[in-house]
């Protein structure tokens, strides 16, 4: 694959430092994680110049920055010989239709049903494309006409502007502005569907669970397993709100957990399939049953109960 810009290779992290340029799982690579092709070294060294630029002029260790047409978050850690070395993620080029990102039919109807309210929890590992699902859920919720705020920290999707007949606006928070601040900012806007990044710590997950009381929020939690989505969910919850379980289970709506595996033909990476698990909670015909044992804490008798879940729309 003779490619010599990024914004062409399909890949999932470049790991660049002061000897070393790595990438992985790019299209046409023989193994998951590979030097980077010559053909990208130039492109690759003005992408580490604009993320040491913006690390020295901000201080931040994570932050996303514009390059070639593309959107890239970046982290940055120091070696042992106090090197900087970046993380670097790249972001999808738009948004995927809600069909292209492995919700089942009964999933895509309930995010259709602007009747509903509550939490959208979007888990998996690190790296399997939560962000991704995310942005789709939120574009395809507020395409009828609805206003939607997405806040993150930093920016990674390209949700700003109109989706049908909807608009999102987008909010970065960080040193100056953190989620509650720019969450009150969002609902003075009149916001009816929110994107509130990842959940990392107790108090953007109390935010997220204030908001999801009363409105279509979309969050991403990294988790191994929908049941762990939820206890850790929990777990951080409490950290601000020692009764948040009983709403937790008010207010959860839908709880996904997803993979990303790399598609291989003939010894080389040809793509990524997203595996995907999902549940609607709200419209469970055994939703009583479900949302008491999340009110507990008891869960692990939940994969019994959502592997034999109906639903009742209305």
């Amino acid at each position: 694959m003779n490619v010599t810009r990024l914004a062409d290779a399909g890949f999932v992290d470049l790991y660049l430092g002061s000897d070393y340029a790595e990438i992985k799982g790019m299209t046409g690579a023989g193994r998951a994680l590979a030097p980077a092709p010559a053909g990208l070294q130039d492109d690759i060294q003005a992408l580490k110049k604009r993320c040491s630029e913006v690390y020295k002029q901000t201080g931040r260790t994570e932050y996303a920055v514009h390059h070639d047409d593309r959107r890239y978050r970046v982290t940055v850690a120091n070696d042992l010989q106090d090197n900087e070395t970046f993380i670097i993620r790249q972001t999808p080029d738009g948004i995927r239709p809600i069909d292209k990102i492995g919700f089942s039919s009964d999933l895509i109807r309930s995010v259709n049903d602007v009747k509903q309210t509550g939490l959208v929890l979007i888990s998996g590992p690190i790296g399997a494309g939560k962000t991704t699902t995310a942005a789709s859920v939120v574009s395809q919720r507020i395409r009828t006409g609805l206003l939607g705020v997405s806040i993150e920290d930093p920016i990674e999707t390209l949700l700003q502007g109109q989706h049908g007949n909807g608009r999102c606006i987008q909010l970065e928070v960080g040193e100056r502005e953190g989620y509650a601040s720019a969450t009150k900012k969002a609902f003075r806007m009149g916001a009816t569907t929110f994107l509130l990044g990842e959940i990392r710590d107790g108090e953007t997950a109390h935010e997220v669970l204030k908001a999801s009381l009363s409105m279509f929020v979309v969050a991403t939690l990294h988790a191994s397993s929908v049941i762990e989505a939820i206890e850790k969910y929990s777990i951080l919850c409490e950290e601000k709100n020692h009764h948040a379980k009983a709403m937790i289970a008010k207010s959860l709506y839908i709880v996904t957990w997803q993979t990303l595996t790399p598609i291989i033909r003939a010894g080389e990476i040809a793509g990524h399939h997203v595996d995907m698990v999902g549940f609607n909670i709200k419209c469970a015909t055994i939703q009583d049953v479900i949302q008491s044992e999340i009110a507990s804490g008891e869960l692990k008798s939940l994969n019994d109960q959502f592997g034999a879940i109906r639903y009742r729309f209305t």
